[in-house]
């Protein structure tokens, strides 16, 4: 087991990762390929190794030891369409700006290992969430570009986690400490004086890193002779700050200083799953409730809780698998009115596009030996009509963030 656990670290760190993505949230749709490809399912479904990171509890599935290795190619294209004229943006009247944050690598690795009389550990390290944006070679520094004030931001988030489970018969319980390290970087170029003799400073301390820790709880029960498997998960918060960077950029907004901390926590989660098996046809359908809410930093900004619905389905022919599935969520970015949020809207739509709402997944895998197998997935992720007003800053804004992702993991069991 101590060999198999530094290979999965070694593996992990071994492949760089990039942010700039940002889905339910800015929380990824799945992390493996099966997850990926089955619209992010696993709470009640067996995916492997890869169930270390979505229900702990079904890693007593396990059997001997399992290791995945691999991650997602991630490409979103975000624009934002600004008008200061006060003209609705979507009469084509205002300026487009496409972010140059297109291409992320996400690693992923997990490893579980059955212990017997009912144990099963697993450790795991994986590029989880983050979002980001970079307009600085859109105009930033001018008249022209001073719409978006060549904005950048870049949070990245990777979580280490050991999950333990025991199960009887037909039910399970597992528990997963968690370590998350943070890296947040945000800047832009900001107008000192009003055309046409406009001025501009560069805002921003370079990037900040944080650590927190936090829990995961998982629970399933199955139904052998109906075919289902139901589980549940709770995902606690994970406290995390980043040293003079929401707190620099909002003064620059006229916030004064206080109204906006650094601290950024990763929110509480709550999922329930279920899995209904037959033969070689699997169905599963997820619901998951993320906390924006109740999560420093995320209040400040207005988030609202987010709901998260998730349907996949596999079928199984000798060494070959099919999957596919859909993601829908709901957008946690809540418009605040002109007189009082226009420079909030600004932030969000501007920083943080979390406007992502449906994904569209496939993938397939394929045993090629006893011990060796691969699994692909794709995923297209398309966003909602989302336009805010920002008052004087950009006028009416208007935000997209589609997306599309590759995912490849190898996978090992002896």
């Amino acid at each position: 087991m101590t060999k198999t656990i530094k290979l999965a670290l070694v593996a992990a760190m071994a492949m760089g990762a990039t942010s700039a993505f940002a889905t339910n949230g800015d929380n990824l749709i799945g992390l493996g390929a099966k997850s990926r490809a089955m619209g992010g399912t696993g709470i009640a479904h067996f995916n492997g190794a890869e169930t270390a990171t979505s229900n702990p509890a079904l890693i007593t599935k396990s059997k001997g030891t399992n290791f995945a290795f691999g991650g997602t190619y991630f490409s979103p294209a975000v624009e934002i369409e600004t008008n200061t004229n006060g003209v609705a943006a979507a009469t084509g009247a205002g300026a487009t700006y496409e972010s140059d944050a297109k291409h992320n690598v996400i690693p992923y690795v997990a490893l579980t290992e059955n212990l017997g009389n009912g144990f099963a550990v697993g450790v795991s390290m994986f590029g989880s969430a983050g979002m980001g944006v970079d307009y600085r070679s859109t105009g930033g520094g001018t008249a022209n570009g001073a719409e978006v004030f060549g904005m950048r931001s870049n949070l990245l988030l990777l979580k280490f986690s050991i999950p333990v489970a025991y199960g009887q018969d037909n039910w399970s319980v597992g528990i997963a400490p968690v370590l998350m390290y943070g890296s947040l970087d945000m800047s832009l170029n900001f107008p000192t004086a009003n055309p046409p003799a406009m001025t501009f400073k560069d805002v921003g301390n370079g990037s900040s890193s944080s650590f927190g820790t936090g829990l995961e709880l998982g629970a399933a029960y199955t139904l052998p002779d109906l075919g289902l498997t139901i589980g549940a998960t709770y995902h606690s918060a994970i406290k995390m700050e980043y040293k003079d960077q929401i707190s620099s950029i909002s003064q620059e907004f006229s916030y004064p200083v206080g109204q906006f901390s650094d601290k950024l926590d990763q929110p509480a989660e709550y999922g329930l799953g279920i899995d209904w098996t037959e033969g070689d046809l699997s169905l599963t359908m997820d619901w998951k409730n993320i906390r924006w809410e109740n999560a420093r930093g995320y209040q400040d900004f207005g988030w609202r809780n987010q709901d998260v619905y998730a349907l996949g389905a596999e079928y199984r022919m000798d060494d070959l698998s099919l999957r596919a599935g859909f993601n829908y969520a709901e957008n946690p970015i809540e418009e605040t009115p002109a007189s009082d949020g226009g420079r909030l809207n600004l932030l969000n739509m501007g920083m943080f596009p979390a406007v992502t709402q449906r994904h569209y997944t496939i993938g397939a895998g394929y045993q090629f030996t006893k011990h060796v197998a691969v699994d692909l997935a794709a995923t297209y992720g398309v966003s909602g009509d989302i336009t805010s007003d920002t008052g004087a800053n950009a006028g009416i804004v208007k935000v997209t963030n589609d997306q599309m992702a590759f995912s490849a993991n190898l996978n090992y069991s002896f």
